[in-house]
């Protein structure tokens, strides 16, 4: 018997691969978003600097039913992502009693960034003061339970600034969700994306003073890390094959 190649494998899956085992859809939602920095502390210190900002995304997708229950799916997504304070780095007391940290009159622990860019912006500024177009590819795997579809998978991120220049973000993580096939129409879904590679990150030199003061000290310098994180939700409307 002669050996099967890889390809050859691919065309036999394909011919029991039925066009009627899969449904596609048009989507849309809605959901909030938010970046943390690492590390979060420093000399007792918190680094980042809590926000959110809504979403909203219109999309393509397919769901494949593989067998009786493993599900396979593809998406693409469109975001507009609404600008929040998470890029933005500043430095809180843990502690409420800490005297080195005062707010009134800048004394305590400052970070100053190593370079700006073309643009003269320092980095977490800007990233916190523009709205986002972004794309995502979603892929994941599921298990089929009557109507419910737990899945999980990766997702690739490809997000720009819309009012200010902040660069190419891009990132990958992982997303898990459920999804409830309402009737052969509409279906519903609900996912969570914690970034795995960060969105960027840039080095930071922590000092003790006051800013612009002549005696301040240089503590540390940090290579600072931001990733992003996502929960939304989405309505599905089906067409084409089984839905």
């Amino acid at each position: 018997m002669k050996k099967i190649g890889f390809l050859g494998m691919m065309l036999i899956a394909l011919q029991n691969f039925s066009v009627a085992q899969t449904s596609f859809d048009v989507n849309i939602g809605g959901g909030v978003w938010t970046a943390a920095c690492e590390p979060f502390v420093v000399e007792d210190h918190l680094v980042w600097n809590p926000g959110a900002g809504a979403t909203h995304h219109l999309g393509f997708g397919m769901k494949s039913v593989l067998n009786g229950h493993l599900t396979l799916g593809l998406g693409v997504r469109g975001h507009y992502m609404g600008q929040n304070r998470g890029y933005r780095t500043s430095l809180k007391c843990k502690y409420p009693d800490c005297d080195a940290c005062d707010e009134n009159d800048g004394r305590g622990v400052f970070i100053n960034w190593s370079g700006q860019d073309s643009v003269g912006r320092s980095i977490g500024r800007d990233e916190a003061t523009t709205d986002y177009a972004m794309i995502s590819v979603p892929l994941k795997i599921g298990y089929q339970i009557g109507k419910f579809n737990p899945n999980i998978g990766v997702e690739y991120n490809y997000r720009m600034g819309i009012e200010k220049n902040v660069g190419e973000l891009q990132s990958i993580g992982i997303t898990t969700g459920l999804r409830f096939d309402l009737n052969d129409s509409f279906a519903f879904s609900t996912d969570f994306y914690s970034g795995i590679t960060k969105d960027m990150t840039h080095k930071g030199t922590v000092y003790s003073g006051q800013r612009g003061a002549d005696d301040v000290e240089e503590l540390e310098t940090y290579d600072f890390k931001w990733r992003s994180y996502r929960v939304e939700f989405t309505v599905h409307y089906k067409f084409g094959g089984a839905k």
